[in-house]
């Protein structure tokens, strides 16, 4: 029997074995499911396993450590027993009219407000200000406020405020703070700038007015302090503290000629490193704790890890700043000059630098692209006073147990960071770390000094010759000017763009440098880009 094979036939029957089937298929899906799955497996077992390493090895340690701390070493959470001492009398008395303040010290308190809608004077702030009067006794103290463009609610609230204030007082309210007498700068292109601390420093001056009349006249007081306060958040028993109890002696009255709070941005990190300078005059740029470096001798640091409530500083603020009212009130039979109320007087001139004399007021500094925190000369020119009389106090203080907020939830987290805040020191070695060089170069020039400062003289930087002036460790490579429109952001100014070509090592922390082309970029602008070419809005760009 002869069996014929058919070509055709065989081909087909090899196409069938060689193509994959339906078996084949499934045969095929269920190997690349299985690898899938293998591997979402394999996956979820590796991120099981380093979760549970990252929890037995690292959070279970560190919630550990956060609890040591909390409990055995909390940062600035037991003050002094006179603190203590101070709250017991008040709370025993029912909060009796001027309980926290035995010795019945008066006490003059300066505010400026921009308070548009009356949050502030309506709200939490005006509450803790009554609440600050009632502890201090009302016959003790005088409230001046100065409040300008805050609008018929701001002003209405104000009015209610005022009212209800138990003590004597001067509160002015004004639609606009005029500009009129404020002295301008001259910006590279030659248009000109009024200088936002000029704008700050004759506000609060004018809140001071009622220092400038005659002790003995019109009901007037001799005061023992004088308290600055900001539209912060604050607990009226921890100002009484800052009053009171700062760095107090066997006596059980406070030792200070200036002393400050410590204001929060947010439970983490201070605000005002504007006018902060350590005991050396080293500007403070790392804002956690324990907020001082440790550059020259660390002395700052020192007290802070020491936690003393005096931390010895050159200037500060904080929020709420407490100053020796013998530097600030007029004692004589006149003002000093006819007119000592007018911002100019106040100025110290570069070229021809007056020595400062009290009574101290709030002043600028008025060259460009060199700008000093206002709140930083006056404790400054504080100092310098003090010790060129041979004052027996003449220490600068901030007391960390004293703290101010500028948001209500801050200032209630705040007890609670305070007691582990030292678990931040690592953190703040390391910012400290990258942060580039952040040199003065007239940290330590004093009033009377010459050494060398370099200034913009309209066309270029120079160098020249001068004498110190008083706070001189305060100034910065700057300037912030006032906006020439309306509010933007809450903000009524800007920070400004300056020319390069600086000699000295003075880097600018907030502001930027100009390219080298800018004389080029500024003639291809247009109108409207010239009109703020010099200018920026750092918090929203």
């Amino acid at each position: 029997m002869v069996i014929q094979h058919d070509p055709e036939e065989a081909g087909s029957a090899t196409e069938q074995l060689l193509r994959p089937g339906k078996q084949t298929n499934a045969i095929i899906t269920w190997l690349r499911a299985s690898c899938r799955s293998f591997r979402r497996k394999l996956r979820r077992r590796v991120l099981l396993r380093l979760l549970a390493f990252a929890v037995r090895f690292l959070l279970i340690p560190f919630a550990f450590l956060v609890a040591i701390v909390a409990i055995f070493v909390p940062s600035y959470s037991s003050p002094p027993s006179h603190y203590q001492l101070l709250e017991r009398r008040c709370k025993t008395s029912s909060f009796a009219l001027g309980c926290a303040n035995p010795h019945n010290e008066k006490v003059f308190i300066s505010a400026i407000l921009y308070d548009k809608g009356g949050h502030l004077s309506g709200g939490f702030w005006g509450k803790r200000i009554i609440e600050l009067i009632n502890l201090l006794g009302p016959d003790n103290v005088f409230l001046s406020i100065y409040e300008s463009g805050s609008g018929p609610a701001g002003r209405a609230a104000l009015q209610d405020f005022s009212a209800r204030v138990p003590c004597r007082k001067a509160i002015v309210s004004e639609d606009v703070a005029s500009l009129e007498g404020l002295p301008n700068v001259t910006m590279p292109d030659g248009t000109t700038r009024t200088k936002r601390i000029a704008f700050l420093a004759e506000l609060r001056n004018r809140a001071l007015r009622p220092l400038d009349m005659v002790v003995g006249t019109e009901d007037v007081l001799k005061y023992d302090k004088v308290m600055f306060l900001n539209d912060v958040y604050f607990r009226s028993i921890d100002a009484a503290h800052l009053i009171l109890n700062t760095n107090a002696g066997e006596s059980g009255r406070s030792r200070y000629l200036v002393a400050c709070a410590l204001d929060f941005a947010n439970p983490f990190a201070v605000y005002d490193n504007y006018a902060l300078r350590d005991a050396e005059g080293y500007a403070q740029y790392v804002n956690i704790f324990p907020f001082f470096s440790n550059k020259g001798q660390g002395k700052s640091r020192a007290d802070i890890f020491a936690q003393t409530d005096a931390v010895r500083v050159k200037s500060c603020w904080g929020g709420m700043m407490v100053v020796q009212a013998k530097y600030v009130q007029n004692f004589n039979s006149a003002l000093p000059s006819p007119d000592f109320q007018a911002l100019k007087t106040q100025l110290v001139e570069p070229d021809y630098p007056r020595v400062v004399e009290s009574p101290i007021r709030f002043r600028y500094e008025p060259e460009p692209y060199y700008d000093a925190s206002e709140s930083c000369l006056f404790p400054a020119d504080v100092a310098t006073v003090a010790m060129r009389k041979g004052a027996e106090e003449t220490g600068v203080y901030v007391n960390p147990y004293i703290r101010t907020a500028y948001h209500e939830i801050a200032l209630d987290i705040l007890p609670t960071i305070r007691r582990i805040e030292r678990l931040l020191t690592p953190l703040f070695a390391v910012f400290t770390w990258f942060m580039p060089s952040d040199e003065q170069p007239y940290r330590q020039v004093r009033e009377g000094d010459t050494f060398a400062e370099e200034m913009w003289d309209g066309e270029g930087w120079k160098l020249k010759e001068r004498r110190g002036r008083s706070g001189m460790f305060c100034g910065v490579r700057e300037m912030q000017t006032l906006r020439r429109s309306q509010r933007q952001h809450g903000r009524n100014w800007w920070d400004t763009k300056m020319p390069p070509g600086q000699k000295l090592d003075f880097r600018t922390m907030w502001g930027r440098i100009l390219p080298e082309t800018w004389r080029l970029d500024y003639t291809a602008a247009s109108a409207e880009e010239k009109d703020n070419f010099f200018e920026f809005d750092r918090w929203h760009e």
